[in-house]
């Protein structure tokens, strides 16, 4: 199963309950309607389980940049590039490059979370085949995005989760 990037209003049939359980914790710390919760609204004691697959991205400057603040255990395990203060296009091909960044940027605008399950852009231990992640936007103001809260699950290629 391969998808394209998406803005989504749920994760879509079939996510993995990972992904699924991440993004109804989103949209629960919501401060209200309408309203995106920021980082101060994410308590990592409520969510103990998904720790090691979540990835923390802050979005600075003009134009914006992406910079990894925090990247989980499992994904550090299968050797992605991202470590705390490194911006996300630096590792990626050149090749990928705009396409990942003008995808990432799209939900700085829409304000709304990304899935995407495919081939990963970045390079993984050999035996990462395919990944499925989520991007949910967070803002310290409710409105603009300031930081993603990222989830990844890695796949082999059977399809057994990594």
């Amino acid at each position: 199963m391969s998808a394209g990037d998406d803005a989504i209003t749920g994760p879509p049939a079939g996510a993995n309950p990972k992904i699924v359980a991440i993004y109804e914790y989103w949209r629960r710390i919501a401060p209200g309607p309408g309203v995106l919760p920021g980082r101060r609204h994410v308590d990592p004691a409520d969510i103990p389980k998904l720790l090691p697959y979540l990835w923390l991205v802050d979005v600075v400057g003009s134009p914006q940049r992406f910079r990894t603040r925090l990247v989980g255990t499992a994904l550090q395990r299968a050797g992605i590039p991202l470590k705390p203060g490194v911006f996300m296009d630096d590792p990626v091909p050149p090749a990928l490059k705009e396409t990942m960044l003008s995808r990432i940027r799209e939900i700085t605008v829409s304000r709304q979370p990304q899935w995407r399950r495919g081939r990963p852009y970045l390079p993984h231990a050999k035996e990462v085949f395919e990944i499925e992640r989520i991007f949910l936007p967070l803002a310290a103001d409710g409105r603009t995005v300031d930081m993603l809260l990222c989830l990844s699950v890695l796949y082999e290629s059977t399809g057994k989760e990594w």
